[in-house]
């Protein structure tokens, strides 16, 4: 299968165990504090400088090797071994070479794609020569970024600093994460957001977004069917139990060999060790992969039951001819790679495409550079704005079943108008939802600081500033401020039973990643002094968020405390980490947050990747869920089932007042209550009461009041007192 099915191409921690959480996070955060954070960059600086004079010798390099060897094969065994991984039955995936990543590989083909036919070397490459590429691709894609981190650190304007670093971070999350989603999630938005605009496409070039989707879907099959064939064939050679047999096997399953396995044998010297033999069998197969990821117009027709014509328009405008790249400045590939876009090579014959899963890595750019170029862009606008919007209020109603959604509603402030895209009321919770369509460009990316400034600002920013300001108002409302009262009840909001107030944007970029990122974005002057940032998530991620707690109170729960999770820490990594951290400790990090500046949460959305990697390889894993003690889960089910006023609230306070870790002991200090009160030892109300004080001032005291049945008409009575002790001890 492809390495690269759904997310990380950056190196993972391990998997953390449920249990270890906490103090993992806290170990993992000691060489995290910010001594040491900056002894690490000026590491990296000074590393820096001795890498980026190395720059010119890899290149001249690797340029030798590919005017002297075949850049087909060269890049097609690269490709084969960074972009293939095996999955084992537990949905682990085991990368062929965790060294390469899906970038490396666009990078290296974009290099030979500065280069003509002309130039292209013909010789086989051998063994050394592989490795060299191997060793020297990667080294330069780090020292590339390493040439941009010298010029961020000399730059001596703040506001400039905080821009570059806000661009550091947006490449290098979209560079460890090639794909937004989930195989079967990506193909399944696409067909969505594309389809309905095929009659528009056709009518402009003959040829339809589902056409396009279908060539993608049919590359991709046939290639990955090839070189899944080609590791069993390898598998059924080197199983044999000699070296002869294994020769032997090698032409029974390889009949299109010359020769005869004779021959093959009398060419080793005597004495030549299994070890070797194997190398070159394998060194030979290698020069196969260029023919298994070739194809031609005519066999994805045969595939798809499309017309030859059609497909190969559509193979030629995901390909990019050798030395069309001429003037192509190599690093400027990592910023703005045209083999993002065009992922294949164009021969004359046939098409190359070695990383054929990179389509739907990059599908949403390749999509709109074709409808501009139909001048349908319009369409297309239009069509990613109506589809967000209705696919967030599919997915909230999902998740929040008993939830009133209200889309588009318009409210005034004086002669003013403004509109919030989704609120859903749940019980005394709700939830402003702000759906923004608008693209990140290459350009923001490449380094034009005002164009990124303007992307942040249309993605990120004011859709945040849109659901703050109403939510201001919801606020102001339940002090009872008459203006605000009129405007929260023009939308149907009783702003006196709203207890909880939460915030997100959808976007059909993914930039979670910006979502911790508020001391540059107010550096930058991008965001307004004293604005409280609302996470901003792909509408992937909310469909699996959606999936993963498909219960009401965790799913609240989840949003609730992502708002202020991503206010105390520094964080690197996607919502998808983010929620694989909530499995794992429902974002319950207690005193030890005040010791945690800074957080590397890449790999922690492991067993979520596990999950759906292996359901896209048709393996059936238990779904993961929350690490919810069975008394806290009875509670939390009591409440989504019987549902009394407040339900929502409660469920919230309850799921933050306590760790995974912390929440038996809740358990055992109930037992030990309940006993004494059964044996009627407790004189005083107050022994037959038990409080959770959370770290955090924020967060709810929960009290659990143990009585016997005869005093259940008192009990009302009784945790009133408790509360209000309660609040006079916080006072």
């Amino acid at each position: 299968m492809s390495k690269s099915r759904r997310r990380k191409e950056a190196k993972k921690i391990k998997s953390l165990p449920p249990d270890s959480a906490n103090r993992v996070l806290s170990k993992k955060l000691d060489s995290s504090a910010e001594e040491s954070y900056e002894q690490f960059i000026q590491m990296m600086l000074k590393s820096a400088h001795k890498d980026v004079e190395e720059y010119p010798v890899l290149l001249n390099e690797l340029l030798s090797i590919l005017k002297e060897k075949t850049p087909a094969d060269i890049i097609s065994t690269f490709a084969f071994y960074g972009a293939r991984a095996a999955i084992d039955s537990r949905g682990k995936i085991q990368p062929l070479a965790q060294e390469i990543q899906q970038h490396h590989i666009e990078l290296l083909q974009g290099i030979i794609l500065t280069l003509p036919v002309a130039e292209w070397g013909y010789d086989p490459f051998i063994t050394e020569s592989m490795q060299a590429v191997y060793d020297s691709v990667p080294k330069l894609a780090d020292t590339i970024f390493k040439r941009r981190l010298l010029t961020n650190a000399e730059e001596a304007d703040e506001n400039q600093r905080a821009i570059m670093s806000l661009q550091e971070k947006i490449r290098l999350h979209t560079q460890a994460i090639r794909n937004w989603g989930y195989f079967s999630e990506v193909k399944k938005i696409c067909r969505e957001i594309y389809v309905p605009l095929d009659r528009n496409l056709e009518t402009a070039f003959g040829y339809t977004f589902s056409d396009i989707l279908d060539v993608a879907e049919a590359l991709l099959g046939v290639i990955e069917e090839r070189g899944n064939n080609h590791i069993d064939a390898l598998r059924r050679i080197l199983s044999a139990p000699s070296s002869k047999k294994m020769i032997e096997n090698y032409f029974r399953v390889m009949p299109d060999l010359d020769g005869t396995p004779l021959d093959l044998i009398d060419f080793f010297p005597k004495g030549t060790s299994r070890e070797e033999i194997t190398g070159i069998l394998i060194s030979h197969m290698d020069l196969r992969h260029a023919d298994n990821m070739s194809v031609t117009a005519a066999k994805i027709a045969e595939i798809t039951g499309k017309d030859e014509i059609r497909v190969g328009h559509i193979l030629r405008i995901l390909s990019i001819k050798p030395g069309e790249l001429a003037d192509q400045k190599i690093e400027h590939l990592f910023l703005s790679n045209p083999v993002w876009t065009r992922p294949g090579i164009f021969l004359d014959t046939h098409y190359l495409f070695p990383i054929p899963q990179a389509i739907f890595s990059h599908i949403n750019e390749i999509m709109w550079n074709i409808a501009t170029s139909a001048k349908i862009e319009k369409n297309l606008s239009d069509r990613r704005s109506i589809y967000l919007e209705d696919k967030a209020e599919a997915m909230l109603q999902s998740a929040l079943p008993t939830a009133k959604i209200t889309k588009n509603a318009k409210w005034m402030i004086c002669a003013q108008q403004f509109e919030t895209d989704i609120i859903a009321v749940v019980d005394k919770t709700i939830i402003l939802a702000e759906a923004k369509s608008h693209r990140l460009t290459p350009q923001g990316l490449r380094g034009a600081p005002d164009r990124l400034k303007r992307h942040l600002n249309d993605i990120v920013i004011a859709p945040s500033v849109q659901s703050e300001r109403l939510a201001k108002q919801i606020i102001a409302a339940r002090t009872g401020d008459v203006q605000a009262l009129k405007i929260t009840k023009s939308i149907g909001i009783d702003a006196k039973q709203v207890d909880q107030i939460v915030r997100i944007s959808l976007t059909l970029d993914d930039l979670s990643v910006l979502s911790s990122s508020e001391e540059e974005l107010s550096k930058s002057g991008i965001m307004p002094e004293g604005h409280k940032l609302a996470p901003a998530l792909h509408i992937a991620d909310l469909c699996c968020i959606a999936d993963i707690l498909n219960e009401e109170i965790p799913f609240l729960h989840y949003f609730s405390e992502r708002f202020h999770f991503q206010k105390h820490f520094h964080v690197f990594g996607d919502e998808l980490d983010f929620l694989g951290l909530y499995l794992s400790t429902g974002f319950n990090l207690g005193a030890d947050q005040k010791n945690l500046p800074r957080l590397m949460l890449t790999g922690m959305s492991d067993i979520i990747d596990r999950y759906y990697d292996a359901r896209d390889a048709g393996i059936i894993l238990k779904k993961p869920s929350p690490e919810i003690h069975r008394t806290y889960k009875g509670i939390i089910d009591k409440l989504a089932r019987d549902k009394p006023f407040g339900w929502s609230t409660m469920g919230i306070f309850v799921l933050s007042s306590a760790s995974p870790e912390e929440q038996p002991k809740v358990e055992r200090g109930l037992n030990r209550l309940r006993h004494s009160v059964t044996r009627r030892n407790t004189k005083l109300d107050r022994e037959r009461f038990m409080q959770i004080v959370p770290p955090l001032n924020r967060k709810a005291t929960v009290g659990f009041y143990i009585h016997q049945r005869s005093d259940t008409y008192s009990r009302r009575e009784c945790m009133e007192y408790f509360a209000a002790e309660a609040l006079r001890r916080v006072v």
